[in-house]
Parts: structure tokens; sequence; C-alpha cells
């Protein structure tokens, strides 16, 4: 399967007692800062868009006592948000600070605008094959119960489905198989919609990526251009509708391509 990239998880031990602060970034998206001059353990978005952060941990008063916190951040563009505070008198806070973060781009619980349209994304004249569509027993269950598997040449290019903003892209990997240890290594396209989902492109040939994070695409547009890559059993472009949940997790939501445009169906594969 897929979106290995929101799973990514970190965890890091903080010695700061020579230190006013103290900060670690992730993934360029985020970062987590002990300040001790301020009191305050915080997490800010260093993005211009929205990003699901759960962070778990504890650290360590002055008199030995553990305090332990668990929060999810639905943080916008830039804004910055309170771990825990503490006492400024406590001047041995970070010695031991520590903590795991798991992290997702979009809306946490986003609303999927049920009017958005969605065009097949390929050229009109492009042949392609619906090898895998909503429930597909091979590998659309779960979290990805809403994909759709379109079977394509390598090198077809692909099309937004939906107008938006890129947030996320991956376009350094060439390798891929029918297994799942090959799902680290999918090249992908994530665009932030203005309803604050995300639609997400998977399987892309290395060097597939042409837009930018950052980008506005209007639907039609060209984005990049399919392959094999990741956890795959033949060339093929996997394509979904995502909403942000905590702890990194994600949902795919149903929606319908427009009733003008046109696909075959060809039995179930991956």
């Amino acid at each position: 399967m897929p979106l290995l990239h929101k799973s990514i998880w970190a965890s890091l031990l903080l010695v700061v007692s020579a230190l006013a602060s103290a900060a670690d970034c992730y993934d360029e998206w985020f970062c987590v800062e002990l300040n001790r001059q301020h009191g305050a353990a915080t997490v800010a978005n260093i993005t211009d868009f929205p990003v699901v952060v759960t962070v778990t941990g504890e650290w360590r008063d002055i008199s030995g006592k553990t305090h332990n916190f668990a929060e999810t951040l639905n943080l916008d563009g830039y804004q910055k948000a309170t771990l825990f505070e503490f006492d400024t008198a406590h001047k041995r806070v970070g010695r031991y600070f520590s903590y795991s973060a798991r992290w997702v781009g979009g809306v946490l619980g986003a609303k999927h605008d049920p009017q958005a349209i969605y065009h097949y994304p390929f050229k009109a004249e492009q042949k392609r094959w619906l090898v895998q569509g909503f429930n597909g027993a091979f590998s659309h269950y779960g979290a990805s119960r809403y994909a759709v598997d379109f079977a394509v040449p390598e090198g077809t290019p692909v099309l937004a489905a939906r107008s938006g903003v890129v947030i996320d892209s991956e376009a350094r990997f060439n390798n891929g198989g029918a297994s799942r240890r090959y799902a680290r290594y999918a090249n992908y396209i994530v665009i932030l919609h203005d309803d604050g989902t995300t639609g997400e492109y998977y399987h892309l040939q290395q060097g597939g990526v042409t837009v930018k994070r950052g980008q506005q695409v209007e639907s039609g547009e060209l984005i990049g251009y399919s392959g094999n890559t990741g956890f795959s059993s033949l060339p093929h472009l996997h394509f979904a509708v995502y909403q942000a949940m905590p702890d990194g997790k994600f949902q795919s939501l149903p929606f319908e391509f427009t009733p003008a445009d046109t696909v075959t169906e060809a039995p179930s594969a991956d």
C-alpha cells in the first residue's frame, strides 16, 4: 500500500541543561521546541499548509516528578501551539524531555465537498483500465477503502483530477514490486483541495513529478508521469481522496468522477 509518508514518526531525547531552548524540525513540516526561558514546549508549523501533528511523551521537573502529555494539534500555515508549560524556576527541565511525533498534511477530519468535480487523471484519448476500485480485495480496504487503480503504461501523463495546491511529493525512487516491503519506494504527489481533503497520486515513475510544493494546479493540468514504483505488481496509477486523522493516520473518502468521462474496467489487480 502507498501512503507510508503519513506513518513517519520521530522520537528525540533533548538534553538542554545548558541551553535556553532547543528545537528539532521534521520532514520540512514542523518543529518541536523546548524553551526554558519562556517555560513552554511548542510545536510550530513551518509551512504554508495545514498539518495534523500528534505528539506524546514525558518530561521530568526539578523534583524528579515525571509529567506525561499527549496532544493532537491541527495547525494552520505557520501556526504555533503549546504542548505543555512549566515553571521557569525548574531550571533542569529539559534534562529529560522525550517524545514521539506522527503527522499528516491536511485538515483534521476534513469534510469532503459533495459538489466537488473530479476528472479522470489522464488525457481523454489515453487508454486506461480500472484494475481495482472501491473495496478492492487486493489492497483497497481499511484506510484506502475508497481508492482506485488505473493500469496505464509507464510514462503516461498524469493530470490533476481536481484543482488545489501541491503540499508534498516524492520522485527519487526506482523500486517496485508485488510486496509491501516496496511500499516505502512509491513516488507520489499530494494536492490539498479547498475543502481540506487531499487528492493523492501514487506509483509515479522516477523523476515523474512536474510540479513543486506550494504550486497551485488546476483540474486537468499536467502534474507528473505514471510508473511502477512502490507496492505495485504492474504499471498503474493509484488515486484517492483522503482526510487527515490523529496519530499520522488518514481515511479515504468516497468520490465520483464526472459522468462525462469514461473508463474501461478490467479484472482486479494491483
